[in-house]
């Protein structure tokens, strides 16, 4: 088997086998099934997406969230689509034990803890999407609620399930802030979106393959036609452009198809910011492994740099930067009395 065709080969491979398990949900209901196994929630200003499945009609998940006076307790309740099974939201606050009537229709195993006040938002079927930038996709909200906190303590905020196979989100929070590596791990967390939206793992990654394998086909045909020695580390360059080339037709294909739905925004000037930049840096990190052997301090450190940016600029699913990186400390070693071209 060539050369070519090995590295496309293991690189499928990789990325339909490790994509999944990063691309995870992050919540499960089986996890936090009622008030005494609910979820707490870290820093509740901070902005979180919590993803989640109701399997049964009536099946209930829990989170708790401790709040101190002066926050704010934002809450979105959203459904992957418009026509996904719509669950209510329910808030208990420490207060007088008081609640809604409205609590009486939910089920039976449902009860408010001693000195804690209920208040259920009911879900409602959206008639329209709105445009997020940063996924990019169709986010369909049914549920909101905000309240500004006087008393301090544990919150408990409860999804309810109307119908069999209930899936939801739960926006959190309103500072929008990242650690270094919540920041890198977006890429995947993205993915995650997708497959909760219910896209394939396959349908998401098609354009990002093509890209790839079908560059590495190219280029590799185009060096052996010129008789072209390409080092290790000109590979490493060549693929890490390859896949932010192709980390950046994900996001163009899935704002196309987030636009079919909401219709035009103006945030798209956003999410093509983030689609640029990767195609920019695509390039140039493949003009740098199809030019150079990387033999030199300086063209290795132009290759470290496009594996740094693309790890701030989301670009290439990870998978990019590592390669840039990687191709930046791989040490070559040209053999004496080797005269080839090296490209």
């Amino acid at each position: 088997m060539n050369l070519q065709w090995r590295l496309a080969v293991v690189l499928v491979l990789v990325l339909c086998f490790a994509l999944p398990v990063l691309a995870h949900v992050p919540v499960s209901a089986e996890e936090n099934y009622d008030l005494n196994t609910s979820l707490p929630v870290e820093n509740p200003t901070k902005s979180y997406v919590l993803y989640g499945d109701l399997y049964e009609a009536g099946d209930e998940a829990w989170y708790q969230l401790r709040m101190n006076p002066g926050d704010l307790l934002i809450l979105s309740l959203m459904t992957p689509g418009y026509n996904a099974s719509v669950p209510d939201l329910i808030v208990m606050s420490p207060g007088t034990n008081s609640f809604s009537e409205g609590l009486r229709e939910l089920p039976k195993t449902f009860s408010v803890p001693q000195g804690y006040e209920a208040t259920i938002i009911r879900g409602i079927t959206p008639r329209n999407a709105a445009y997020e930038p940063f996924s990019p996709s169709a986010v369909f909200k049914v549920a909101s609620y905000t309240q500004e906190i006087t008393i301090p303590g544990i919150y408990y905020v409860a999804v309810v399930s109307p119908a069999d196979e209930t899936r939801y989100s739960l926006g959190v929070g309103y500072v929008e802030e990242f650690t270094p590596l919540e920041w890198i791990l977006v890429p995947p967390g993205v993915i995650s979106t997708h497959i909760w939206e219910g896209q394939s793992i396959l349908a998401v990654l098609t354009p990002f393959l093509a890209v790839v394998v079908l560059g590495i086909i190219v280029i590799a045909r185009r060096g052996k036609r010129k008789e072209l020695h390409i080092t290790h580390s000109s590979w490493l360059a060549t693929i890490a452009g390859l896949c932010y080339l192709g980390g950046a037709a994900i996001t163009l294909v899935q704002m196309v198809r987030a636009l079919a739905v909401t219709g035009l925004s103006s945030s798209i000037a956003l999410t093509l910011f983030f689609a640029i930049i990767p195609v920019v840096l695509g390039i140039w990190a493949l003009r740098v492994g199809r030019s150079s052997s990387m033999r030199t301090i300086q063209e290795r450190g132009v290759i470290l740099l496009i594996g740094i940016l693309g790890l701030v600029f989301w670009a290439g699913l990870i998978l990019g930067p590592v390669l840039a990186i990687g191709a930046a400390l791989l040490p070559e070693k040209r053999e004496r009395g080797d005269n080839r071209n090296y490209v």
